[in-house]
């Protein structure tokens, strides 16, 4: 399988609109991927109201809601 060339954070953001309010120090880049904190996963829940993801973040934070 071809390596691909490394996307730099500014442009997977430019790819991936719904990352550009994640501040950068969020991310990291691992395996060619760039990966998201929980923290910013949990920004990303609340923003868009999915409730599966707001469990399943509370669940992993110890939290049961």
């Amino acid at each position: 399988m071809k390596q691909l060339d490394p996307v730099s954070l500014s442009e997977f953001k430019k790819q991936f609109p719904i990352f550009k309010d994640i501040p950068d120090n969020e991310f990291t880049y691992h395996n060619g991927k760039w990966l998201i904190s929980l923290k910013a996963a949990k920004q990303l829940a609340y923003k868009h109201k999915h409730k599966k993801l707001i469990k399943y973040i509370n669940g992993v934070e110890g939290k049961n809601k």
